[in-house]
Order: structure tokens, then sequence, then C-alpha cells
């Protein structure tokens, strides 16, 4: 069910990359729990205009799941894997598109490294300390938490999770919810989430990051997102002033699964250098 795709071999593990299209190389870098999957509804059209890379991060997807012993799952790890992959795959400068986490790994890796990266996308981004639900609260508690996320988190926990991010629940399909399911519980996946939702619950106040990104950038984010507040997206938009901040109306927190078209239609001119 996964898009096709090759695992290119880095330092840090293996990483998935699925690579569609033609014209100049845009990388998608997806969230928490997901992959490249759920770019699905605009990979069609974005692959018209380039040539498309979208990455399951280190620790997600199709892509290894290495023992946080081995690997810290930390932004800036993250943030060197892509690059490192990117070096694997001949990119010196590419288009980054980051939603969600894979956000906050694309704002890390434009700050350190401003020669990779033409322009920057980012789609309800993580970036500053999150509202995080009582499921993931738990998780967190020290001693049972691990417990908790590791050996008794269920399919209908990761329902929840998923029904809860879109302003229409119905997108979290039965086969939807099976898909990230099993990969969930691939060896080693377990510990590797746990890592990444202790990254995420760990976010600073002042990311030291955000000052230091040069290229365009475009902020989109969905009216209704409750797992990242717009406001969030607004006060990333004041600390980064040249920025554009663009509003989706008529969905929550994955703009580009639940309103694919408005979405396309704000980003496009601005990955094309046709806008600011």
């Amino acid at each position: 069910m996964s898009l096709p795709g090759r695992l290119v071999e880095l330092p840090q593990g293996r990483m998935f990359v699925h690579q569609e299209g033609q014209g100049p190389p845009l990388v998608l870098l997806h969230g928490f729990l997901v992959s490249h999957f759920y770019f699905r509804p605009i990979l069609e059209e974005l692959a018209r205009h380039f040539e498309v890379f979208a990455l399951d991060l280190i620790g997600q997807g199709e892509s290894d799941h290495p023992s946080p012993d081995r690997f810290s799952y930390r932004l800036p790890a993250l943030a060197d894997a892509v690059t490192a992959c990117l070096d694997a795959l001949s990119l010196p400068r590419v288009r980054l598109f980051g939603h969600s986490m894979g956000g906050a790994v694309a704002l890390t890796l434009a700050a350190r490294h401003p020669d990779r990266v033409h322009r920057l996308l980012l789609e309800d981004a993580a970036v500053y300390p999150l509202p995080l639900p009582l499921s993931a609260k738990l998780a967190l508690v020290p001693g049972i938490g691990p417990i908790l996320f590791k050996r008794l988190y269920s399919r209908a926990d990761l329902a929840r999770h998923f029904r809860s991010v879109y302003q229409n629940p119905s997108l979290a399909t039965d086969e939807l919810i099976d898909y990230y399911w099993e990969r969930f519980n691939r060896a080693g996946a377990r510990d590797a989430c746990y890592a990444l939702l202790r990254t995420l619950a760990s976010m600073p106040e002042q990311n030291g990051d955000i000052g230091r990104v040069q290229c365009p950038l475009l902020i989109a984010w969905g009216a209704e997102d409750q797992t990242t507040p717009v406001e969030l997206g607004r006060r990333l938009a004041n600390e980064l002033p040249s920025a554009r901040f663009e509003v989706i109306p008529g969905c929550a927190h994955s703009p580009h699964e639940e309103r694919p078209q408005e979405l396309l239609a704000t980003v496009l001119p601005f990955l094309l250098d046709r806008a600011n």
C-alpha cells in the first residue's frame, strides 16, 4: 500500500524515498506517526512541476527504526539525516516542504544548512511547545509512561489520535489506520516513536533556529487546527517578518489532506518562484 520507492543507505540507517515527476527538486517531510503516504492528495499536481522526493524520516514509515541508544531522534539529528539523504541523492539545493514535526525538521535544516534550501514551506509546523492531549501526557509520566506507550497503546488509541487531527474525522478511515498501525508495530518502531514523542513534548519556548532562516519562507496553516493551533502559526510569522503567512479555511491540522486544492493554490506560486 506504500507508494513505490527505495531505501537509501545513510550513516544513521536506511531512509525510504518515493520519487516522481520532473523539474526542480522538491523534498517533502512528514509529521509524527505518519509517512510519505499522506502526501498522496497533492503528489500528482506537485509532480507536474517538480521532481518530488517524499521521504520517511528515520524511525517512521518504511525507513529504519534504530534504537534511541544509537540515534537521538532530536531535531538536529533528524535534520542531519535528511541532509545526508540529500547528499546521497546528489541534491545540493532543494525546495523544502515540511508538515507538523516535519516542519520543525525542515526549519532546523534550513537554519543550520542555509546553502541547501532554496525555498522553505512550513505547513502547521510543530516548532513551539504544544497543547498535548491527555494520552500524550500520560505517556510522558516517568516510569509508567513508557509502558503505556510501548506496550499498551492500542489501535483504538491510534484511531482516536488520527480522528482528532482532522476537522472531518471520517478522513481517518479504517484502511488508513490499519496502514499506520502495522508500521507502528514493526520492530523498533514503538521505541522510535516514543523518542519522537519526547522530542515533540520538549520543544523549547524560544527556538534559536527560527532567526537563522535565510531563504524565502511561506507558512501555511489550517484555520481549525487544534494540534498546532493557528496562534502558533501567527507567532512564527511574527518572529520571521519576511515570511508570508496564509490560513487555509475549512481544515484542521492537515490542509494538504483536507483541502488539497486550496493548499496547492496557495503554495504553488511560491514554490515555483512566482511569489515571495
